[in-house]
């Protein structure tokens, strides 16, 4: 026989994360998010708007240089004159790059958005000492995420070393002819290269971010798996203690008992099976629409209420099946119900009678 012990599995992080333990690291900023796939979309959108706006950017550069270099030869430099030419350098270049970057800062939020939801925290900002211990660091770096790290960087050279070699061979003959070219045309063939090769980049690293995307999902979910005792713990931070749930059911119960108690002595009458049972009943005919029972119990409690209702002089009545059946269906606070009037109206004609008010 192999004898096994129990508690060497009782750390084992086997069991999902609790809404409680993902809320709380959203809010130190740890999420699953793939910075390749917000990276691989910003680059295409970016090259997108270039090629759609490639015409005017190549007229204005043509017209910078052109004015650039007229006025290098015909204007007299001066501070005032300097000052111009930067100016409208940079009211060319801001033409150039304001629309891009303003396209890229857009779909990198919403990039963003799709992957985290809305966060802002200013935690992963705090310095962390456990973050420069340098026995984590090097657990961190023969760690299964290390090795993934590693493998998607030298993919993305591959790729990126691959497409370069294939574009650059596919066009060798242009590339080999770029000496020969005029400027507006050399400008057009090394732009067509370049958008191509970055193009075919952009697309190959989006199919590796979205393998990425769903690994760093998978990878988060397993470092916030807790054991069995974590759960065990956290119910207890937030559900409470079964000991001090126990606790506050029982001063509520003795609440609740104190104020049904302090009810008895308002009651006309203390219908009881005679023992097991006993059912307060209290009528006012001109604020009621029908009698209500005021308090009830068994055994002990029953005891106890005809103790209080003799202390009061409060009439009790025996009739055992009405003590039964008002017990059963009617709560305390309640309304005798119609089938019950008739009987429960009885005992209070009786008990009007011996207090000799009919």
């Amino acid at each position: 026989m192999i004898r096994l012990n129990l508690q060497l599995f009782a750390g084992e992080k086997t069991e999902k994360a609790t809404p409680k333990k993902k809320q709380d690291a959203r809010q130190k900023g740890q999420v699953a998010k793939s910075q390749e796939f917000g990276q691989a979309i910003v680059l295409l959108v970016g090259l997108l708007c270039v090629k759609l706006l490639s015409g005017t950017f190549l007229e204005e550069l043509i017209d910078l240089l052109r004015l650039q270099l007229t006025n290098g030869f015909t204007v007299h430099l001066t501070e005032q004159t300097i000052a111009q030419l930067f100016l409208s350098l940079t009211v060319t270049v801001a033409k150039l790059v304001l629309p891009i970057a303003g396209a890229v800062m857009v779909i990198g939020g919403f990039v963003a958005y799709f992957q985290v939801g809305s966060l802002f925290t200013t935690k992963p900002l705090v310095p962390d000492l456990k973050k420069i211990d340098p026995i984590k660091g090097f657990k961190r770096m023969f760690s299964m995420r290390s090795l993934v790290e590693l493998v998607k960087s030298l993919l993305k050279m591959t790729i990126v070393s691959v497409i370069v070699y294939l574009e650059l061979s596919s066009d060798w003959k242009r590339v080999t002819q770029l000496g020969s070219m005029e400027v507006l045309d050399m400008l057009r063939v090394v732009g067509s290269i370049a958008f191509s090769i970055f193009w075919k980049v952009g697309v190959a690293i989006l199919v590796l971010a979205i393998f990425d995307l769903f690994y760093q999902r998978f990878d988060f979910e397993k470092n916030l798996r807790m054991s069995k005792q974590e759960v065990k713990e956290e119910y207890k931070q937030t559900e409470g203690s079964p000991e001090v749930k126990g606790k506050i059911k029982e001063r509520q119960r003795q609440m609740a008992m104190r104020r049904m108690m302090a009810d008895v002595p308002q009651a006309d009458v203390v219908i009881t099976n005679p023992t097991h049972f006993a059912i307060a009943i209290k009528y006012d005919a001109e604020k009621m629409e029908a009698p209500q029972v005021v308090a009830k119990g068994i055994d002990e409690v029953a005891q106890r209420i005809k103790k209080v209702a003799q202390e009061a002089n409060v009439v009790t009545v025996e009739n055992r099946p009405l003590a039964q059946t008002l017990y059963k269906t009617v709560e305390i606070g309640e309304t005798v119900p119609g089938e019950l009037f008739q009987a429960v109206a009885e005992v209070l004609a009786y008990v009007y009678r011996l207090k000799g008010k009919v």
